[in-house]
Parts: structure tokens; C-alpha cells; sequence
């Protein structure tokens, strides 16, 4: 990888979207002004409906423009010859692979096609850099499995292959992790931030999932209902522009960590006493879970005090002038819920 950090995505004054009805909807309603540079992950984000994949579209020459320019690595997906530019971008979109009887290795060679004559005959070098692709990310002991054999994280690895074994300097993702578990999500991601570092890349992914963005992403691409805020995640949390597009009544942003915060509703006070620092932690994630307001203060009706009981933790509940001990954290949940149905 070369050192040097260059711009490989310019979109200027962009506007696209979609005939309706005769006319025209933009789609975000606004002209786009965006650059990315080589050896960055970028996260799209934005509400459903915002404009995601309609813009990952339009930068892979895949859906047309109604006017502006997009340049990428030189080259305009509106004007260039499609193999040219094909060595120049690739895009994996969130279509589910239907493809029978084809294994791991015969799919990425696919992403070989730029490079291969007219017959689609392949050579010593193309079969080098296939192999390369399917090192890298983590999938050489599937290489010749059937796709449709494969489970979906392992699916995934083999896209992120093909699009390597295409080497372009830019690549697009659709939603990649949109029907992985959390651990596979992560891994994904983690592999896409790699391949940046390691190889130079420009690679944008469109996401929902903002936690993993906020960590793993060097920079957001936010779009919102009136602009496209470009930032590194830290500063998008600072300024409060994620906050003022996801907050909500139930929802909120912590500045401190990047996570989002669920807002209880509470409805009781309960004083909680006792315990380490991951066992009080929890006891009070349990007790605001079922709408218990937490407080040190020993002075309220109700007062729970972890204690520790022959090399085991219990949990003892003082309601007025009745005392219940519980074993587990579980049974004084139940015994709470059911208290607090009948107030």
C-alpha cells in the first residue's frame, strides 16, 4: 500500500432520484457535495427512506442523474467505458445470492471479469489474485464449497472476496451485515476497516447499525432530511447532529461513550445498596427494566441490599416492615413485577 492519501471520490451539486407520476422526486431532496480519500471506511447512514442506496447507486453508475458531476478516481460512471470503470469500482448490493451449484472459488473469479478477454478466459495472475482475495478474508477453507451451502456470514466473506479479487481502488456495500448476528457483524466490519488500512482502499457501506458504525468507521456520511453531514464519528457525537437525528422519547445518545441509551419510563422509587461494582450495575439495569427508578437513598418504602451469603451473592428485599431474600436475581425481578401490578 502506498502511503499517500489521495481523493478518490468527488460528487459535486449531485441530484438524483426517481420519476413519479410525470415528474421528478430527488432522492435526498437536496444537491450532494461530498469527497472521500483512499484508506478510509466510510458508514452511510440515515432513516428509511433517506436516500442510501439510491446514492451508492448513483456513485456506481447503476441509476441515473438528473444533473451534478461524480468523479471517481478520474473517471465518471455517467460517461466512462463500464469495463474502465469497473476496474475502478465494484458495489455488492443486499439482493441474496441465488447462485447453484457454484463454488467459493468460481464466484470470486467473477470479480475477474474486467481483465479477462472476450471469452472470459482467465490466466495465471487472475487465479493469484483469487486466491489472494479469498486468503484475506478469511474464507480459503471454503473455497470449494458451494455458495448456497455456505451460512450467511460465510456468504458475506465470499462477496467481500469477489470485490477484492475486482481490485478497485473504491468499493460500495449495501448494507453488508444486514442479516448477520452480532458476532459475524462485527467480524465483517472489522475485515472492511483491514482491507483500508492494508490495501489503500476507499470502501462506503450503507448501515443501520450506528453502534458499529460510531466504533469502527474513520468517518460518517449522515444524511439527514435537509443535508449530508460529513464527519469522524467522534465529532458527530459531540456536535450533537446524531442526537438531533435519532434522539426520541425512548432514545438517547450517550456523548461520552457513542452508545445509545434506551429511556426508561419509571413509574416506583427503589433504594439499591450492596455488591460489586458489575453486580450493582446489573441489579439496576434489571430493576429499571420493569420501571423501578433507582436511588442510594435508604429512606424509600422499598430498598434492595446484595449481600454477600456463604461465597454466594442474595439479594435481600425490605418492604416497610417485611424482609424477602432471594437467591436469584431473576426471582426478585418476578417478585417486583408482580408488586408493581397491584399499586
Amino acid at each position: 500500500m502506498t502511503n499517500e492519501i489521495k481523493t478518490t471520490i468527488s460528487v459535486d451539486e449531485l441530484i438524483t432520484g426517481y420519476r413519479v407520476n410525470g415528474g421528478f422526486k430527488a432522492i435526498p431532496s437536496f444537491p450532494l457535495n461530498i469527497t472521500a480519500k483512499s484508506s478510509e471506511l466510510i458508514a452511510l447512514i440515515g432513516a428509511n427512506g433517506s436516500g442510501k442506496t439510491t446514492l451508492l447507486r448513483t456513485i456506481a453508475g447503476l441509476h441515473p442523474v438528473k444533473s451534478g458531476n461524480i468523479n471517481i478516481c478520474g473517471l465518471s460512471p455517467l460517461k466512462a467505458n463500464r469495463l474502465e470503470f469497473a476496474k475502478c469500482l465494484s458495489i455488492a448490493t443486499t439482493e441474496l445470492l441465488k447462485i447453484a451449484y457454484t463454488s467459493v472459488t468460481e464466484f470470486v473469479l467473477l470479480g475477474r471479469y474486467p481483465y479477462s478477454n472476450f471469452f472470459g478466459k482467465v490466466n495465471a495472475k487472475d487465479l493469484e489474485i483469487v486466491n489472494m482475495a479469498i486468503e484475506e478474508t478469511g474464507i480459503s477453507f471454503k473455497k470449494n464449497e458451494q455458495m448456497n451451502h455456505l451460512s450467511d456470514g460465510e456468504r458475506q466473506r465470499a462477496v467481500i472476496a469477489r470485490t477484492l479479487a475486482q481490485d478497485t481502488q473504491v468499493i460500495l456495500f449495501d448494507e453488508p451485515t444486514a442479516f448477520l448476528d452480532i458476532r459475524n457483524k462485527f467480524e465483517i466490519l472489522n475485515l472492511l476497516k483491514t482491507l483500508t488500512s492494508k490495501f489503500g482502499k476507499t470502501i462506503i457501506f450503507s448501515t443501520h447499525d450506528l453502534t458499529a458504525a460510531l466504533h469502527l468507521a474513520d468517518k460518517i456520511w449522515m444524511i439527514t432530511s435537509d443535508c449530508l453531514i460529513c464527519k469522524i464519528p467522534e465529532q458527530l457525537i459531540f456536535d450533537g447532529d446524531l442526537a438531533q437525528e435519532f434522539n426520541s422519547d425512548y432514545l438517547q445518545i450517550d456523548k461520552s461513550s457513542g452508545n445509545f441509551n434506551f429511556i426508561y419510563k419509571f413509574y416506583l422509587h427503589i433504594g439499591l445498596s450492596g455488591g460489586d461494582g458489575a453486580l450493582y450495575n446489573m441489579t439496576a439495569n434489571a430493576l429499571k427494566r420493569i420501571g423501578f427508578e433507582v436511588t442510594s437513598n435508604k429512606n424509600t418504602t422499598s430498598n434492595v441490599i446484595i449481600e454477600l451469603k456463604n461465597n454466594s451473592y442474595i439479594w435481600k428485599l425490605i418492604q416497610e416492615n417485611e424482609i424477602f431474600v432471594f437467591n436469584y436475581l431473576e426471582d426478585l425481578i418476578l417478585h417486583l413485577k408482580i408488586i408493581k401490578q397491584k399499586t
